[in-house]
């Protein structure tokens, strides 16, 4: 009986919808303050890198919600949140964080959008923004305070969600949240630079190439610091080689990935060069790979590992609702929200003010 008891395959309790969501709000609040940065601390200099970087965090802050009420399966369990007090959970805290970040990230995108265009060159179904008689420039650094607390809470909270959890070994670590951190936050100058070189934007932004070279500085010392500690989480971390073949070609990817940002970073450190679209392209999808595949690991993979029993757990990634197509379902929305982003910027009514766009 108790060979039975501890040989029992676990159900996986996070399925790939978590790794999407991770995935999304973490990009969206990572690029939220990226965009606060680059307004308080750069002084409005970099208006098309800021109103780019909006864009991007405002069409990642919509789809990780959505991939959020789809893990949860029901909207029972979301109406259950704001029915029960509960501040020892952060589940419970990140389900009062998320619409507001939500509500902010919106706002200030619009507020950006209002300051740096004309109502005559708008698209129509964004005039609204030019509505009444207000100083947006004023009322912009108010939105980013609150936009700038919430942002910092969903990466507190995303990370404690995960680091609590004392039963797996790989999980309590504060090395986690770091990592989460740090992953999001070099994916944004990526994808500015490439959405900058799709479009032909004429905007020198060398500050990016150093929040990128800071943030995969992070990276690594955050998965060096994890694989070195002495903590059960270390341990754990270095016997991942002999927990399957998996960890293997997870390790070589993310290997792989970074020494390919690393290089670009360094080779455009001082000014912004124009490799190409395709090139861009390659290393954009690099970033994205490089945050979704450590939040695969970290979330998916690290639960077929051992807790209460003494073999490895099975998962299979289906290709149904909860598996594959949720993944490409997300993705899919991401591209269709950025296309249409993408449309609403365009040089054929996005103009900003005193600058020809592009």
């Amino acid at each position: 009986m108790i060979r039975e008891i501890l040989t029992v395959p676990q159900e996986l309790a996070w399925l790939p919808w978590a790794v999407q969501y991770f995935f999304f709000i973490g990009i969206a609040a990572t690029g939220a303050l990226i965009a606060i940065f680059l307004r308080l601390f750069r002084k409005g200099l970099y208006p098309k890198a800021e109103m780019i970087t909006l864009a991007i965090a405002a069409t990642t802050g919509i789809v990780g919600p959505i991939a959020l009420s789809a893990d949860l399966h029901q909207p029972g369990r979301i109406v259950n949140f704001y029915l029960s007090f509960t501040p020892w959970s952060w589940m419970w805290i990140g389900a009062i964080i998320v619409p507001f970040f939500v509500v902010f990230l919106l706002l200030q995108f619009l507020l950006v959008l209002r300051e740096n265009t004309t109502k005559n060159k708008t698209f129509k179904w964004l005039r609204f923004v030019h509505w009444f008689n207000y100083n947006e420039t004023k009322l912009i650094p108010f939105c980013c305070i609150p936009l700038a607390l919430f942002a910092l809470g969903i990466l507190l909270y995303t990370g404690k969600e995960v680091n609590v959890l004392q039963a797996q070994a790989m999980w309590f670590t504060p090395w986690l949240p770091w990592t989460l951190f740090f992953t999001a936050l070099q994916t944004i100058p990526m994808l500015v630079k490439t959405w900058k070189n799709w479009a032909n934007v004429q905007e020198q932004n060398t500050c990016l190439n150093r929040l990128q070279l800071f943030a995969l500085v992070g990276v690594v010392v955050s998965l060096i610091g994890w694989a070195t500690s002495s903590t059960p989480a270390g341990e754990a971390f270095r016997s991942l080689p002999d927990k399957g073949s998996v960890w293997f070609t997870i390790g070589l990817g993310v290997l792989v990935y970074i020494i390919a940002l690393f290089v670009y970073t360094l080779y455009t450190f001082k000014a912004d060069k124009n490799l190409g679209w395709f090139i861009h392209t390659i290393l954009a999808l690099f970033s994205l790979s490089l945050a979704w595949t450590i939040r695969w690991a970290i979330l998916m993979q690290v639960q077929t590992l051992p807790k209460y029993n003494i073999f490895i757990n099975p998962y299979h990634l289906s290709w149904g609702f909860d598996g594959a197509l949720g993944i490409i379902s997300t993705f899919g929305l991401w591209l269709t929200l950025l296309i249409v982003f993408w449309s609403l910027l365009n040089d054929r009514w996005f103009t900003f003010k005193g600058v020809q766009h592009g």
